[in-house]
């Protein structure tokens, strides 16, 4: 058998060195920050915890233990209906600007302006702001209401409609993303479609069922995806704005396995939602890499 060629597999090692040594310490890092946590996480959702100190092995127990509680199922409602809520708000929301702002005349870059400006500000800018806006003494808002003989009641502080408010500020601050995305999506739909259209006479909705459509579908798919992982893990709104409550009615997955990582003795129910909520965010995440073409198979 010939013996390997020195010089050969001196060129297969330094064709081997440059990706190691520049993607080596990213790598790492990666590895460091998101591998380990995840693998501390799953240990601690398969023990018996006193706050971090593991005492003991639970097993599948924890998950048979959490996933068939009522707490668990009200925080799976409140964030179910905080995803779908939110989405049904901002989809049509921000793809009405987009095509209202493609067709105004004068004034779309300003306006364009404006309508970004809630995305550009923190999520805890956000909530002061809305908290100032949704006050029952004093906010413009329930000023307003009196002004026309309605009664504010407690606004956020009221189990009844505190969900919902969660949700028009969630959406208030986020449709300008969408608003981007279909700005964006807007711009590949060729002009000769929309005179195709005014020739037979249709008029906006067969635009926007014919032409439109089919160039955005799959960019509205994509960015509700990624809305959807992003609402699943929000905190800072929901903890600015409500705490959790009233009576826990604005508390979702990821707002319980924060506030229970701090006061909780035995945080392995908080880690097994944990779990629940990267499993359902992997899902996501594949769905949406298949959607944008980015995975095959």
């Amino acid at each position: 058998m010939k013996p390997p060629n020195k010089a050969n597999t001196a060129g297969i090692g330094r064709n081997w060195a440059p990706p190691v040594i520049w993607f080596g310490p990213a790598v790492l890092l990666l590895l460091a920050v998101t591998l380990y946590p995840t693998a501390v996480v799953i240990w601690l959702s398969l023990s018996r915890t006193r706050y971090y100190d593991v005492i003991g092995w639970a097993g599948l127990g924890n998950y048979a233990s959490v996933l068939t509680s009522t707490p668990f199922w009200d925080l799976t409602f409140n964030s179910l209906v905080y995803l779908t809520g939110s989405l049904a708000i901002v989809l049509p929301l921000g793809l009405f600007c987009a095509l209202a702002l493609q067709t105004m005349k004068r004034g779309a870059s300003s306006l364009r302006v404006l309508l970004l400006l809630p995305w550009t500000l923190s999520m805890a800018v956000v909530g002061c702001f809305w908290l100032w806006l949704l006050n029952p003494s004093y906010g413009p808002i329930s000023y307003g209401m009196k002004s026309v003989g309605l009664t504010p009641g407690l606004m956020l502080g009221d189990p009844g409609v505190a969900l919902l408010l969660l949700i028009v500020v969630t959406a208030w601050w986020s449709f300008p993303y969408v608003m981007v995305m279909m700005s964006a999506a807007l711009q590949g739909v060729p002009g000769e479609l929309y005179e195709a259209i005014e020739i037979d006479g249709g008029g906006f909705w067969s635009r926007l069922r014919h032409v439109v459509w089919p160039h955005i579908d799959t960019t509205l798919g994509s960015t509700a995806l990624a809305l959807s992982i992003m609402y699943l893990t929000l905190i800072t709104l929901i903890l600015v704005l409500t705490g959790g409550g009233p009576l826990g009615t604005t508390s979702t997955w990821s707002f319980e396995v924060f506030v229970d990582a701090f006061r909780s003795i035995d945080i392995s129910p908080s880690a097994v939602i944990s779990i629940v909520v990267l499993i359902v965010n992997l899902l996501l995440g594949l769905a949406y890499l298949r959607l944008t073409g980015r995975v095959s198979g």
